[in-house]
């Protein structure tokens, strides 16, 4: 059985030592879509949609950074709001951080899950239960 959610959230973001303009701080509205599929529970449900909902709301008007990004220290110490990657918060990688969730959190099949940072560009990942590529993370 599948479910399908469709979530958007607001974040900063900078991709590090990227040579181009992406290198500078700046903001987004994403919009993830989400497709999952996965066995019935007590409730008829694959899963609740608020979970499914809260991964995504976890990313909403934070700085999401590298964790070695130089940045990390200082924005720490300014009381922002950060949610930190082993590597740099592309849309790839944050299309991999929420199929990975999705999978091992809530015990799904598979995911397929699409990050789009502006209305025509987006990243885009499929992962299935048992061959999952974890991305450790950190919420400050």
């Amino acid at each position: 059985m599948e479910i399908r959610v469709q979530r958007s959230f607001h974040a900063a973001h900078r991709i590090w030592q990227h040579r181009e303009k992406c290198r500078y701080l700046h903001g987004h509205s994403y919009k993830v879509r989400i497709r999952t599929e996965g066995e019935l529970n007590n409730w008829g449900m694959v899963a609740d949609f608020g979970t499914v909902k809260k991964i995504v709301d976890e990313l909403d008007h934070r700085v999401i950074l590298f964790n070695k990004d130089p940045l990390v220290p200082v924005l720490k110490d300014a009381g922002q709001r950060l949610f930190l990657l082993d590597r740099n918060p592309t849309a790839e990688n944050l299309s991999i951080l929420i199929a990975w969730r999705l999978i091992s959190e809530l015990g799904l099949n598979w995911a397929e899950v699409e990050v789009f940072e502006t209305e025509n560009q987006s990243g885009f990942a499929r992962m299935e239960k048992g061959r999952e590529e974890k991305i450790s993370f950190e919420r400050g």
